[in-house]
């Protein structure tokens, strides 16, 4: 029988400090402490005394330069102190509590970290198909680590030691080490982020396993929170203080969120040892740059990746493509990409065209360039395994490129083209080979690369063979550059990995413009190589409601550029349901309409004109905030700031707002507040602090709220600020928009694609006596590299308030790059129309007074210098 006895770290017998790291020896385990940043640490607990070493895998653009971390021993303790962060290890247990520079205390071990063999009954069921993968897991491999790392790194597991595998990926009765921590929560303390889940956007209360999982492949679905992505990271945010923690590990881990205690938040990972980082904050918008620092910031999307996307799987044609093509041209309905699903190849082999279907793939491409739409083609993981005449799976076999059993054979699983091999993307070599295939794709003009199935998504036969059943790769499987870690370490990873050996691909081969890649699976990092979706939706009420939270937790986990499937992958869409998604759509950070083979159309005309008619406005729509949009993906590559977040992330001391999950930010300037149930034509509307205006009417909204007093601040400004809330009309095709008070707003005009030049830029100025925010319009060509000053412009613009009135500052133009000759159209939005209108001091003729939106307009060529608008 194995041993069961809980070991935890014992006492630190030596103790020695090294430039921005502590290393404790314990009398059972080995602590290593290190300041990645002065307001981020790492942690390390590893039983077997030795520290798991790096791969070739892992990005070395993430190794940040390292803080100064300050030790001292008083009383058997060390104190830590870096500039941000604080804390003090027990030399006596090993427990760790952690502070902020000003003194508050948070994730502080309430004891030792703890650790004991793991049966395999005792690991939690993720599903049935792989419950027995997870058990083999294996063993005593969490005590043979190899010697400690010099450099950040994410590796847990280590490699099994036994050779008995079953056909599933496991043997039985085998044991591996699990290691858990409890950290004390603060009452008051949210927990937010995780990535792609289903529930509130509060985590708390949930417990959380942490494996990517194809949630509808036979025999599956949604178990301890498992979806297709899987994000170890979250975000706990109080008054007054937000911090960050993320599990170092790739391999199998959870997090009881106050589930099992609810002062308590739990950490177990599966593997060698325990490994996190603690981000200092101290406010959600400070963890998520930390996070984004540490795994790398979002990549610089095209901007036509911006404008709306079609697809469907089922468009099965050259003829098909380009009559769908065609509608969207004819019907004036605006678009930039169309999606070829797997109906493209030839019996599903990747990398391939059905000659008799797409006859001449160059030309099917050209046709949609000529409309100036862009063509994204699909590509899975699984590379048919048949005899010959196959190139992909010759040159596979040739390199060694794809993943094998422990006893050496090739792993076979089905997907769609049956029988396959699957690319083993640790290796180095195979990255290269599989970014180097798309060569062929980038021949015939192909723009952009969908990745899916890519969890992977496995099953036992053929799917046309009865009771297929999901097959999960033998978790003991070795792979990488020498065999270095196995399959248990690389799982979470493998849809990140396939995302980065494509675009890296893309890069290569096409180093002008910018890659673009779209991934269903992905973990932390993956943010740096892709935009994802959130899977295999359904057209349902509950699936328009939960794509709120779940891309807004996403933004907080480091992934700004998400979306999921417009109108619902799965079942039949009605026309409210596709009208209220559409328009919400349209503030998607990734905006397509998608739906399943042999599901009814789904396409803005297949409801019928009324629906159409929103379809199109909604789209228009999108097209009109595209400079908006595109600045704020350069702030997310800047800095990870995310696209679509909670209000809790702007409005973090405003303690009421932080549950809030139906309103999001668009951005720092926008609000929406979606409308998620049928047979609807108002909703309520909670106003977050300061001013706000409805962008449909130009108006400034009052709400509910209190008589506002000038001294209010603080708690009491809180307090007003719960009661204001207001009723806002909200037809289908007329989602409440707010817009905040004090900022300037930079609309495009109605285009039928990107590659229309921006021939009018509109500043919408929406003035607040009390406060004005500063605002910087970003651009360049749209492609191409996008980072160097002299392919881009910056113009600063600021609102001013105050007895003077407001006032429109509008900075000179910074970079190289310049525009298309067009209009500067300046909107004041004022509650009474002025006496007059003055342009840098200067009384204007010919300004003009919209009633309709309460606007001052005044029009102007863009020269690119400085500028002022005020009203009197």
């Amino acid at each position: 029988m194995p041993d069961h006895t809980e070991l935890t770290p014992g006492r630190v017998c030596h103790w020695q400090a090294g430039p921005g790291s502590i290393i404790a020896e314990h009398a059972q385990a080995l602590t290593r402490i290190d300041a990645i940043a002065e307001d981020i640490l790492r942690i390390r607990v590893a039983p077997s005394g030795r520290l798991a070493p790096s791969h070739s895998w892992q990005d070395a653009s993430r190794s940040l330069a390292g803080g100064r971390l300050s030790v001292e021993e008083r009383l058997r303790v060390l104190h830590l102190e870096t500039g941000a962060m604080r804390a003090r290890l027990d030399l006596d247990t090993g427990a760790l509590s952690l502070g902020s520079a000003d003194g508050a205390v948070y994730a502080s071990d309430l004891a030792p970290v703890r650790w004991r063999p793991v049966e395999r009954h005792e690991i939690p069921t993720l599903a049935p198909a792989l419950a027995p993968a997870v058990a083999s897991t294996v063993a005593s491999a969490a005590a043979s680590t190899a010697a400690p790392a010099a450099t950040p790194s994410v590796s847990p597991a280590t490699a099994p030691t036994t050779s008995r595998q079953a056909n599933s990926g496991g043997s039985t009765g085998l044991a591996t080490t699990g290691l858990w921590l409890q950290k004390a929560l603060d009452p008051r303390e949210g927990l937010f982020g995780c990535g792609q889940r289903f529930g509130a956007l509060n985590r708390r209360g949930q417990r959380l396993a942490h494996w990517t999982t194809d949630i509808h492949s036979p025999g599956l679905g949604v178990v301890d929170g498992c979806l297709y992505q899987s994000h170890p990271v979250l975000l706990a945010l109080r008054p007054g203080l937000a911090w960050g923690l993320m599990l170092g590990s790739s391999g199998y881990s959870h997090f009881d969120l106050g589930a099992e205690r609810p002062d308590a938040l739990g950490l177990f990972s599966l593997g060698g040892e325990l490994d996190y980082y603690l981000f200092a904050g101290p406010t959600p918008a400070a963890v998520v740059e930390q996070i984004t620092r540490l795994t790398g910031r979002p990549a610089l999307p095209p901007l036509w990746a911006l404008g709306y996307h079609q697809s469907r799987w089922g468009y099965r044609s050259d003829a098909e493509i380009r009559t769908i093509a065609n509608e969207f041209r004819s019907r004036r309905i605006p678009i930039d990409a169309i999606h070829l699903d797997i109906d493209y190849m030839d019996e599903f082999r990747v990398f391939s065209w059905d000659r008799e279907r797409f006859p001449n793939p160059r030309a099917t491409v050209k046709a949609l360039h000529q409309q100036d739409i862009h063509a994204v083609t699909i590509i899975d993981p699984g590379v048919k395994r048949i005899g010959s005449s196959y190139p992909v799976l010759e040159t596979g076999l040739r390199g060694d490129h794809f993943i094998r059993r422990p006893d050496g054979e090739l792993f076979t699983g089905y997907v769609w083209p049956g029988a396959s091999l699957f690319p083993d993307f640790c290796r180095t070599s195979t990255r290269r080979w599989w970014g180097d295939l798309h060569a062929g794709l980038l021949d015939a003009g192909v723009d952009g690369i969908w990745g899916d199935m890519n969890e992977p998504a496995i099953v036992d036969r053929p799917f046309e063979v009865p009771g297929a059943t999901a097959l999960a790769i033998p978790l003991d499987a070795r792979q990488g550059d020498d065999a270095e870690t196995c399959h248990a370490e690389a799982h979470n990873l493998y849809g990140t990995l396939m995302a980065r050996a494509t675009y890296e691909g893309l890069q290569r081969l096409r180093p002008q413009r910018r890659p673009w890649v779209l991934t269903r699976s992905a973990s932390i990092g993956a943010q740096r190589w892709a935009v994802s979706w959130m899977g295999d939706n359904a057209s349902s009420w509950e699936d328009l409601r939960t794509s709120l939270p779940q891309l807004a937790s996403m933004g907080l986990s480091g992934s700004p550029h998400v979306g999921v499937d417009i109108g619902g992958f799965y079942g039949a869409c009605d026309g409210e349901l596709f009208a209220r998604w559409i328009e919400l759509g349209a503030f998607y950070p990734f905006m397509r309409a998608h739906a399943y083979y042999g599901s009814p159309p789904q396409e803005p005309w297949a409801f019928g004109e009324e629906v159409e008619a929103i379809a199109r406005i909604a789209i228009e729509r999108r097209y009109q905030f595209l400079p908006y949009l595109y600045t704020l993906a350069h702030r997310a590559h800047r800095t990870g700031e995310p696209i679509l977040r909670p209000l809790l992330y702007d409005f973090p001391q405003a303690t009421e707002l932080h549950e809030i999950e139906d309103q999001l930010m668009v951005g720092p300037l926008l609000m929406i507040a979606p409308v998620c149930e049928p047979g609807v034509s108002e909703r309520q509307v909670l106003l977050p602090p300061g001013a706000w205006y409805d962008f449909h009417t130009g108006s400034r909204i009052d709400g509910g709220a209190l008589p506002a007093r000038a001294a209010d601040t603080g708690a009491d400004a809180n307090a007003n600020a719960m009661h204001r809330r207001c009723l806002l009309p909200a037809p289908p095709g007329r989602m409440p928009i707010l817009v905040r008070g004090g900022s300037c707003l930079t609309l495009g005009p109605r285009r039928q694609s990107t590659r229309e030049p921006l021939t009018k830029l509109t500043l919408e100025a929406y003035p607040d006596e009390r406060q004005g925010d500063s605002w910087t319009l970003i651009e360049d060509a749209g492609d191409g590299g996008g980072n160097a000053h002299d392919t881009q412009a910056e113009t600063a613009l600021a609102m001013t308030g105050g007895q003077a009135g407001p006032r429109l500052r509008i900075g000179p133009r910074q970079g190289g790059w310049q525009p298309h000759p067009r209009q500067l159209v300046l909107r004041l939005h004022l509650a009474q129309q002025p006496e007059q209108m003055l342009l840098d001091a200067v009384p204007q003729v010919d300004w003009r007074w919209d009633q309709a939106d309460h606007a001052a307009v005044v029009t102007l060529d863009d020269d690119g210098g400085a500028h002022q608008l005020s009203a009197e």
